[in-house]
């Protein structure tokens, strides 16, 4: 069986039809009909096992304009956080399983070691290591605060200024 590539059946000089109502741009009418792109919301990634808490945080975070991503454990949250483009801020919960809270945030601080984190917690502060609660860049809030000092802690992580670049 002999097999013929499509392109062996296109008529030299043919134009080729197009779909209806679709047209060939000229490169000026490009250049007038681009648009600047929309500025790209701040991504805020959140560490957090209990369902409940984690739709309210990504909630939170939409109203305030952010891009929230969930993480349910620490295993994806690394894996991310090697693979994707950095965020703007972390929120962690410091009762995460396998209590990795404090590994995730080593691990912050080590590559990015001025990123906005916000422990959301319902522990109290004092129950948290020195460290942690020592870091002038990071913020304890309880849960039991509600909704208003979440907001509060995350408009401060976004009015701080971008050194994600800085990488080690």
């Amino acid at each position: 069986m002999l097999i013929v590539p499509r392109w062996a059946f296109r008529v030299p000089g043919a134009r080729r039809r197009r779909a209806p109502g679709t047209f060939r741009a000229t490169p000026n009418e490009i250049v007038e009909n681009a648009r600047a792109p929309a500025p790209l919301r701040p991504a805020i990634w959140i560490v957090e096992d209990e369902p409940p808490a984690a739709e309210l945080a990504v909630e939170l975070c939409t109203a305030s304009g952010a891009d929230p991503s969930v993480f349910r454990s620490a295993l994806p949250f690394l894996r991310a956080f090697r693979e994707a483009s950095s965020p703007r801020a972390i929120v962690l919960d410091w009762r995460l399983e396998h209590e990795l809270s404090a590994a995730l945030f080593m691990a912050t601080r080590h590559r990015f070691p001025r990123m906005p984190v916000i422990y959301w917690t319902g522990s109290p502060s004092i129950s948290l290591p020195a460290m942690i609660r020592d870091d002038p860049c990071t913020r304890i809030i309880d849960k039991a605060g509600g909704a208003g000092t979440f907001e509060e802690a995350l408009s401060w992580a976004l009015s701080q200024d971008d050194d994600t670049s800085d990488e080690r």
